[in-house]
């Protein structure tokens, strides 16, 4: 696919996942492997108004090559291409039931934070991290998001947003809605919705094919401390 063509798509994507509710203005970025390096939103560009020229090629290390000036959090893209070489699209969005769950839940790096309401969230999904908050754009996020990412499919950063990644686009947004739509039943029922049983997941991890197994007994996420009226 020639750079125009490949800007274009991820303009595409960009309008398409702001229409389905998925983030918000400039909350979120995405991008997509180039060559040796990447193409990622720009800095300060809207999703609803996404254009071609609003993508940056940036270098193996998130070092702008051409373009406008890319988004801050092209550091942690960097990363993630760097420790994944299947990975090929890249999808950080500011969704609001896996935004609102990392709020709530408490920072789990090696654990599992998403919510098993469905097979599909351990076929589709696999274990999902969530890495205590990090000042967006640091060099210290990018450095936790390249050693979270190397055998799942997905984690979230606790008050800022989700990240998924896949061999395409199309795979990237698949487990975003799938995760997504699994805390959302989770926020919906007050974390009273039955989760898989341990039998029903170890079933479900044998046929997945996404990510990481999840755990027994790592259906629900763990809360902060002090939290009420949440959880069976």
């Amino acid at each position: 696919m020639t750079a125009g063509g490949l800007s274009e798509q991820l303009a595409r994507e960009a309008r398409d996942l702001y229409a389905r509710g998925l983030t918000t203005s400039t909350g979120g970025n995405l991008s997509h492997r180039d060559g040796t390096g990447f193409r990622v939103s720009a800095t300060n560009t809207a999703f609803a108004r996404q254009l071609s020229e609003d993508f940056t090629l940036c270098g193996s290390e998130g070092e702008q090559v051409s373009g406008p000036k890319p988004s801050k959090e092209a550091a942690f893209h960097a990363a993630i291409y760097r420790a994944r070489p299947d990975v090929n699209a890249v999808l950080h969005l500011h969704a609001t039931d896996s935004l609102t769950l990392s709020c709530l839940a408490a920072p789990t790096e090696e654990g599992n934070v998403l919510p098993v309401h469905s097979s599909y969230a351990v076929t589709r999904v696999g274990r999902v991290p969530l890495l205590p908050y990090l000042p967006p754009g640091g060099a210290d996020l990018a450095a936790a998001v390249g050693r979270a990412c190397r055998n799942v499919s997905a984690v979230l950063l606790q008050n800022h947003g989700v990240i998924t990644w896949g061999g395409s686009l199309a795979e990237a947004r698949d487990i975003l809605e799938e995760l997504e739509q699994n805390a959302r039943v989770w926020l919906a029922s007050r974390g009273q919705a039955r989760v898989l049983s341990d039998e029903e997941l170890a079933e479900a991890n044998a046929r997945a094919t996404h990510g990481a197994p999840i755990a027994p007994g790592e259906q629900r996420p763990r809360l902060l401390p002090g939290l009420r009226g949440w959880g069976p």
